[in-house]
């Protein structure tokens, strides 16, 4: 099924966020969409998906107009989404989530679960994925979450499959798996859309690339007629230069601002002891579930440890809560922001302010609001956060611009010790660095750094100190100087 669209346009409020894109996709092809965030990627597909109704333009299958007026419509013309987070019914089963919305049992006839669990088992099984139907989805990991919804669609008769950043949540061997899944679909004749931000992973697995900038489709290639630098100069208008491990005059001071002493959780990590010093970005570096998140989380106070001690800056704490240790200095960026980061229904500025209530409040404890938008503005700008006003809740924002704003909140509270989880998740090329850049501005400024990432380029690139786990366990603690990214994988997985 061969899908283009021909001047399609979406506007918001008066503003325009998409301007005559027009895109094909063909059978048997895997097409990667690229670009900054609020480039216009993601309303682009939403659009094809049902989710948006275009402005203007017009799209076709197989040379027949259609109107996608709902994602129900777009199921019906064979093309589904996969979200970036699996967008799952956790209480039902897996079967049950396989064939949401088009089970038999229309009209009083009762659903023939036999039937659905044995189908089920059956597109399962065709992509190398071997789970009960008949379990309970709760529990499941976010790839397999992911893989059944691809059976989802599959169950469906999906033609055309869009794939939103699928890969954001995954560790390096679920990647290969979906990457092979993909592959499968791809010989079958299925078109694919493929969202990302990693540009490894779209040399990987695209035959075509197309790349936007500030809702415009700047240009369409195939992956092997261009290369990494022409897609980045392309989605920003510039070259992006590779950033080195900083040096700044704190490390030289060694000057210890936290000790963690033999600290332990059951069932997540053991006898954790390290020290993290003044102006220093100490680097985590791990598959997923070494225990690094959870360690982030006992130090911010949002878990408990049984046994060990924390020391920060000479004294012996127990920080009880997050709140408790928001007060003390502390920031902490999550690595899930939907859950952990951001208050969803309310406003980007409110948000951005969060941490700083004393800042923003007189002594009655009355919010200033002027104050508010005033502090945020700042940080708007600095980010060049996509959005119409301060005033826009913040889940309305796409993944990379609520990250924006999580960073943002961190900063304006100017912490002792920042920690980072996967802080570059879901952002682009252009943005990652701008990060990079602030990461090492604020060590430079004496900011204690922790930072856990699954890109080991990124631990290389910007840590002075790189601390590698393994099943709840510290392997090795390497200087920048003695790292590279086998000497990593080594001590992650022997």
């Amino acid at each position: 099924m061969n899908l283009y669209t021909k001047n399609i346009g979406k506007t918001f409020s008066g503003v325009n966020v998409l301007r005559e894109v027009n895109f094909n996709v063909e059978p048997g092809e895997v097409h990667a969409l690229v670009g900054e965030n609020g480039a216009g990627k993601s309303t682009f597909v939403k659009i094809l998906s049902g989710v948006y109704t275009p402005t203007e333009g017009e799209i076709f299958l197989d040379e027949k107009k259609i109107q996608i007026a709902s994602p129900i419509a777009a199921q019906k013309n064979g093309i589904s989404l996969i979200h970036q987070e699996p967008q799952s019914f956790s209480h039902l089963s897996v079967a049950e989530n396989i064939f949401m919305g088009h089970m038999d049992g229309s009209n009083f006839s009762r659903v023939k679960w036999n039937d659905i669990n044995q189908s089920s088992e059956k597109i399962l099984s065709s992509i190398g994925l071997e789970i009960n139907p008949k379990n309970i989805m709760e529990g499941l990991s976010i790839a397999d979450q992911q893989m059944i919804e691809i059976a989802g669609a599959l169950s469906k008769n999906s033609k055309i499959l869009i794939m939103d950043e699928p890969t954001s949540p995954l560790t390096p061997n679920e990647v290969g798996k979906l990457f092979d899944i993909v592959n499968q679909l791809k010989k079958q004749g299925m078109a694919i859309i493929f969202i990302s931000h990693r540009l490894e992973e779209i040399r990987a697995i695209a035959d075509r690339v197309t790349i936007f900038r500030d809702g415009d489709l700047i240009a369409t290639k195939k992956i092997n007629e261009i290369t990494n630098d022409e897609i980045i100069k392309f989605m920003i208008g510039r070259n992006i230069e590779e950033i080195d491990v900083i040096e700044n005059d704190y490390l030289k001071k060694n000057e210890t601002i936290l000790s963690v002493n033999n600290i332990s959780q059951p069932g997540n990590f053991k006898n954790i002891s390290f020290d993290l010093k003044k102006g220093e970005i100490l680097g985590f570096a791990g598959l997923v579930g070494a225990g690094r998140t959870e360690i982030a989380k006992t130090i911010f106070g949002a878990e408990n440890y049984v046994e060990g001690e924390i020391t920060y800056k000479g004294n012996i704490i127990l920080n009880k809560s997050p709140n408790e240790a928001i007060h003390k200095g502390f920031g902490y960026v999550p690595e899930d922001r939907k859950q952990m980061g951001i208050f969803g229904s309310v406003a980007v500025e409110d948000n951005i302010t969060s941490a700083i209530p004393n800042d923003i409040s007189n002594n009655f404890g009355l919010i200033n609001t002027k104050t508010v938008t005033e502090k945020s503005s700042e940080y708007i700008d600095k980010f060049d956060i996509a959005l119409t006003s301060g005033r826009q809740l913040i889940q309305e924002l796409s993944g990379g611009n609520q990250q924006k704003c999580i960073i943002s909140k961190w900063l304006l509270s100017k912490p002792s010790i920042l920690i980072l989880d996967e802080p570059t998740r879901g952002v682009d090329v252009g943005v990652k660095s701008e990060m990079y850049e602030i990461i090492n501005q604020l060590a430079n400024m004496g900011t204690a750094i922790i930072l856990i990432s699954s890109e080991l380029p990124e631990i290389l690139s910007l840590s002075h100190r790189i601390i590698v786990m393994r099943e709840g366990q510290i392997t090795k603690i390497l200087d920048s100087k003695d790292a590279s990214q086998e000497t990593i994988m080594k001590f992650a997985i022997s």
